[in-house]
């Protein structure tokens, strides 16, 4: 948060000045402005005058969101946001707001030779809620808080990207999307992939509107999300997730969505998507995985580098900390296989859920623990599988040692 630089003026100025200039007596106090929180530092000092606190145009304008054309000759503010536009000069009795003429009743004055606003009526066009303190002296600028029917249309946008989802509607999913969206190819890309392979199920149980303007909505959620049916491996987890919402053609969409945290919740309905492959597969899969705990347990990068996809993206990342992990002496890992499995399978591509036992032991202590991975194997035309860098890892519990 800044630190509030106070002003101390106990000065009283009386002024006297042309059409549409402050006429009397204004008082330089030590008045403070605070915009959703934050401190707004101005170049010069608040002024009260007739009940009314003026401030230096250009900092609250900017702080509010507005590009300002500001053309010195007539005083005359053009301000624009992403929702409204004003315009406004000292000899005018009227502002124009989007267009329309709004009475300005002296809300812009020159005073000591800078063009002032007053902070109530400026903060008020722009949709925001304003507070006086007079003990404090405080001015507390705020966002307004979205209507229960502003709330209710940007959580029906969840609530219809849930029904695409369980209607397996592609085409319904996408149109939630924002346009501009950085990461609509990829959600396209996976979405329909997914949709094509497997029938998935989201349930909300909590829904938070964190934040809303006229232009951006940030929605957190707690959600489940769990396979219904299909041939396709997915873990039933329960997320936590942030989307932001901004308008596209005036309607909400999905701009953003980023996952918090997920947990898996049912770690028995992840084996049971165990599917049936062909021996040689199976046992050309189990060799290379026991391949690789085998290299690890002896720190032998060499062989550790053998089991993976060469030139597969990630592969020289995977193999520098698989080194760096060897040569730490102060660190000694144990790898014991307990369970594999595979659980999704397209032609030379595979999805192999694997449960590990490692007793790590760092600087003497010992810590027993179990994680599970998701790999993704791949076969060569050799016939061999080789595992791709940098398995998902699923869960990891610590163990009692």
């Amino acid at each position: 948060m800044k630190r509030l630089m106070g002003f101390v003026l106990a000065l009283l100025v009386v002024l006297t000045m042309a059409a549409g200039t402050a006429s009397a007596a204004t008082q330089q106090t030590d008045i403070k402005v605070k915009l959703n929180g934050e401190w707004v530092i101005f170049p010069a000092p608040p002024v009260l005058l007739n009940s009314k606190t003026y401030v230096e145009f250009r900092t609250l304008f900017t702080k509010l969101g507005y590009k300002i054309d500001y053309t010195a000759a007539t005083k005359t503010i053009k301000a624009t946001s992403a929702v409204r536009s004003i315009q406004m000069q000292p000899t005018g009795t009227t502002a124009l707001v989007d267009g329309k003429k709004v009475p300005v009743n002296g809300e812009m004055k020159l005073i000591s030779g800078r063009t002032m606003v007053g902070v109530r009526f400026i903060a008020t066009l722009s949709d925001k809620t304003v507070n006086w303190d007079g003990t404090k002296k405080l001015v507390t600028i705020a966002d307004k808080g979205p209507t229960a029917a502003q709330k209710a249309e940007v959580v029906a946008v969840l609530n219809q990207l849930a029904a695409a989802e369980d209607k397996q509607d592609a085409d319904a999913f996408m149109a939630l999307i924002h346009s501009a969206s950085p990461y609509r190819s990829d959600i396209n890309d996976a979405i329909r992939g997914q949709f094509a392979h497997m029938h998935t199920k989201t349930e909300y149980d909590e829904i938070t509107l964190e934040s809303y303007s006229a232009t951006e909505a940030v929605v957190s959620t707690v959600e489940r999300t769990y396979k219904v049916s299909g041939d396709g491996f997915y873990p039933s987890t329960e997320n936590e997730i942030v989307y932001t919402l901004r308008k596209d053609n005036g309607k909400w969409a999905i701009y953003d969505i980023e996952q918090m945290s997920a947990e898996v919740k049912d770690f028995d309905a992840l084996w049971k998507q165990e599917i049936t492959v062909a021996d040689a597969d199976k046992a050309a899969i189990n060799t290379v995985l026991n391949a690789q705990t085998a290299a690890t347990n002896a720190k032998d990068i060499a062989a550790y580098t053998a089991t993976l996809v060469p030139d597969a993206e990630g592969f020289q990342d995977d193999v520098d900390s698989a080194k760096e992990m060897f040569e730490d002496t102060d660190t000694e890992v144990k790898m014991t296989l307990e369970r594999s499995a595979v659980v999704e399978m397209h032609d030379t591509e595979a999805l192999l859920l694997v449960s590990y036992k490692m007793d790590l032991t760092m600087e003497g202590e010992s810590m027993p623990v179990r994680s599970v991975f998701i790999f993704h194997v791949q076969k060569q035309q050799d016939g061999k599988w080789l595992l791709m860098p940098g398995p998902e890892e699923l869960s990891t519990e610590f163990l009692e040692s």
